[in-house]
């Protein structure tokens, strides 16, 4: 199972890409994360963001997650110390 981390979207840095702050995190994970992370998104299980991302804008990524609570499962981390994730709307209660 892979870890998973739950926070607020804060800045949008691409159209894959997004900064969080972290705010909860699930009591297995193997590893530790920061308050802030970077996320590079791998897949989106967000329906108004198109799942292809030629298809995506900034401005559109922008305003269907900034400031958004999200849950986000880690696969890794990419050459740029981006959290390499499948994001999705988090639940009530962040989970």
């Amino acid at each position: 199972m892979s870890d998973i981390i739950w926070g607020t979207v804060t800045k949008i840095l691409s159209n894959n890409s997004f900064e969080m702050n972290v705010s909860h995190q699930k009591d297995t994970n193997k590893d530790i994360y920061q308050d802030v992370e970077e996320i590079n998104f791998v897949e989106i299980d967000i329906p108004s963001i198109p799942i292809d991302e030629k298809s995506r804008s900034v401005p559109q990524i922008e305003e269907n997650l900034k400031d958004k609570f999200v849950k986000c499962e880690i696969s890794g981390r990419n050459s740029e110390n981006r959290l390499v994730c499948v994001v999705s709307h988090s639940g009530a209660g962040g989970y």
